[in-house]
């Protein structure tokens, strides 16, 4: 189903994207300028960036299959609103901290009001957090190579660990934030060109398919149920999912290491601001699965497709675009999934070889070492860490999880501790504060027993509370543990 046209395009894409790279890379080998583009980029590339990392595979896969399934929906929109909260405060009250110290990673900056065992107990929640929400981003995309190949999931993760591992061994930073400008566009083309194509092919065309997923209830939005245990309600929107938003873009290098690469903290804000326009591709991925929802109606899956989308209704997207679309058309849509996944793996490995260093190595802690030795660590931590976000993905590969639910609920458990101290950095003087320590701890472990409690005997089978819920449990724990007054300062 994959011709040479298709081969040719999907190939014209990773050509472009390594060309950036390798462009990138000539620009300096200091270790300012691979992990910070020496804090010269431009606030509309930064602000793309963010966007493309923020949307990744799993909203290019997952949202649309939230819609497409049985009783889906419009309410994922809901949390689109913690977007616009969180990135408010974090302007306000996180950024200005940031560049005033001067600081290439919160974990900095919580090791300067904290100490370095607080500063550095935050870097290894980065690494846990990192490691198990962006395996399930590699997952994500593995499983469209897996239908496109035939290959071994095995082998599928592969490839997309390799190529993002060496696009970033490349040109740091700098090349990471360009080709997620580029990615970006090709996200959003995706999309829209598969709309166009199930509108197209139908009487009313778009129209048509909105009023007929209106009168389906498709396209409700808003859920005020206060039941916890529901995962997309209004409540969850405004009052909880602004936790996980605040911690993924104050405390989680991913997305704030691209604002640190700003000239100045006027253009990151509005880098980070203008990143709220990006809430329309979220628009846009339920709409792709409303017309996939439309399109199926009336022409169903057949043979082996429709088994696999009925074992995963994440497969519906991928289905759709190796059955359906033209040749070309659905080289570039290939590449259109790549490019999400490429987005958020670049990203991680960017952060992670960053946070290894300047967090844990010694010699860069006392100075002593110089910028081409510090490069070359920084491509081999690059590399390394390629290879456990590929193990952990194989790990993932066996959840029955629906994407969207299982990415955020792998963050929850270290969100919150994260988010926690770096709220007792920026507002709690160290002395009024007992055991940090503590209450990291206690966080984990109550979100863990939480999340968990169908699988620990707790419940009769549900769930406690749904996963918008553990971001602010999370928090809450830290910081409620952390303030007792066990007698004791940040330890």
């Amino acid at each position: 189903m994959f011709g040479p046209l298709d081969w040719a395009v999907t190939g014209a894409y990773f050509a472009l994207v390594t060309v950036v790279g390798h462009l990138s890379s000539r620009r300096g080998s200091t270790l300012n300028e691979y992990l910070l583009a020496s804090r010269s980029l431009p606030w509309p590339a930064v602000s793309a960036s963010i966007v493309a990392t923020t949307v990744s595979g799993v909203t290019f896969i997952g949202v649309p299959a939230l819609v497409f399934a049985q009783g889906g929906d419009f309410r994922y929109l809901q949390f689109t609103v913690a977007g616009v909260i969180a990135k408010a405060a974090l302007g306000y009250w996180i950024l200005p901290r940031m560049y005033a110290g001067e600081f290439s990673s919160p974990y900095q900056f919580i090791r300067a009001q904290l100490g370095p065992r607080l500063g550095g107990a935050s870097a290894l929640l980065f690494f846990v957090g990192a490691v198990l929400g962006q395996g399930v981003r590699v997952f994500a995309v593995a499983l469209v190579l897996e239908l496109l190949t035939g290959l071994d999931m095995e082998l599928c993760v592969l490839v997309i660990v390799v190529f993002s591992t060496l696009h970033t061994w490349m040109g740091g930073i700098r090349a990471v934030v360009w080709t997620d400008a580029i990615q970006f566009v090709v996200l959003v083309a995706g999309g829209l060109l598969a709309i166009a194509f199930v509108a197209q092919g139908g009487a009313g065309g778009f129209g048509a398919v909105l009023e007929a997923g209106s009168e389906a209830g498709k396209l409700r939005t808003f859920d005020f149920t206060a039941d916890p245990r529901v995962q997309f309600t209004f409540w969850a929107g405004v009052f909880a999912m602004p936790f996980q938003n605040l911690a993924a873009y104050g405390s989680d290098q991913i997305n704030i290491q691209r604002m640190l690469c700003c000239r100045n903290l006027r253009d990151a804000r509005v880098a980070l601001y203008v990143s709220n326009f990006g809430e329309l591709v979220v628009v846009l991925f339920l709409c792709v699965g409303l017309s996939l929802w439309w399109f199926y109606g009336h022409h169903p899956l057949d043979g082996s497709f429709a088994a696999l989308v009925a074992e995963r209704a994440d497969r519906i997207f991928p289905a759709f675009i190796l059955t359906e679309l033209p040749a070309g058309v659905k080289g570039l849509m290939v590449a259109g999934v790549f490019a999400a996944a490429m987005s958020s793996l670049d990203s991680v490995l960017a952060a992670l070889s960053q946070v290894t260093l300047t967090m844990f190595h010694k010699g860069h802690l006392t100075g002593e070492l110089t910028d081409a030795r510090a490069v070359t660590l920084s491509r081999i931590f690059v590399a390394v860490w390629g290879v456990i976000l590929g193990a952990f993905a194989l790990l993932v590969s066996g959840s029955g999880e629906a994407l969207v639910p299982l990415a955020f609920a792998m963050t929850a458990y270290t969100y919150g501790p994260m988010l926690g101290l770096l709220l007792l950095a920026l507002f709690v003087p160290v002395k009024r504060i007992g055991s940090a320590t503590l209450g990291v701890v206690v966080s984990m472990v109550g979100v863990l027993l939480v999340h968990n409690a169908k699988n620990f005997g707790f419940t009769d089978g549900t769930d406690l509370v749904a996963f918008p819920w553990l971001f602010p449990l999370g928090v809450l724990l830290c910081l409620g543990t952390a303030l007792l007054p066990w007698g004791r300062r940040a330890t």
